[in-house]
C-alpha cells in the first residue's frame, strides 16, 4: 500500500525543511542563480513557513496511518473503516501538495524572469539524478 510510504515521505520533508540544509545556505544554487541575500533569505524563509504549514498534516497522516495498520492487523478489519482511512490518508496527500505548490510559487516569485528561466535544467538535473549515479557507479561516469 502507498500510504505506508507517505509518512515517512511527509515527515522527511518536513524534517528537511526545518534541519540543517534550512540554516544553510547553499553555495552552489546561490551561484548557478545569482542569488542575493534578501533572495536567498526569502527562500530560506519560506521553507521554515511550509514546514510549519505541513507540521500538522505530517501528524495527522502518522496517526491516521498508525489507526489503518491496527485495523489491518485485526481479524477481520472493517472494509468500510479502511477505505474511509485510506481516503483519508489520500486527501492528506492532496492537502500536502496544494501547500507545497503553493509555496513552490512563493519561492518562484521571489526570482526575478531570468532566474526563473534558469529552473528547467535543475529540474531536468533532478530527473536524471538516479541515471547519472548509476552511470558512476558503473564506472561510465566520474562524480565531481
Amino acid at each position: 500500500m502507498t500510504n505506508r510510504f507517505l509518512v515517512p515521505f511527509l515527515a522527511g520533508a518536513v524534517l528537511l525543511a526545518q534541519g540543517p540544509v534550512a540554516n544553510q545556505q547553499p553555495p552552489d544554487l546561490q551561484g548557478f542563480l545569482n542569488l542575493s541575500q534578501v533572495q536567498m533569505q526569502g527562500l530560506m524563509q519560506l521553507q521554515q513557513q511550509k514546514a510549519q504549514a505541513l507540521q500538522p498534516l505530517v501528524q495527522q497522516a502518522a496517526q491516521t496511518q498508525q489507526k489503518l495498520q491496527q485495523l489491518l492487523a485485526a481479524p477481520n478489519p472493517d472494509p468500510a473503516a479502511v477505505g474511509q482511512l485510506a481516503i483519508a490518508m489520500a486527501t492528506l496527500g492532496q492537502k500536502v501538495q496544494q501547500i507545497s505548490e503553493g509555496f513552490q510559487q512563493q519561492a518562484s516569485n521571489l526570482l526575478q524572469s531570468d532566474q526563473r528561466a534558469q529552473l528547467p535544467p535543475l529540474q531536468l538535473a533532478l530527473e536524471l539524478h538516479s541515471a547519472a549515479l548509476q552511470a558512476v557507479s558503473l564506472g561510465l561516469l566520474t562524480a565531481p
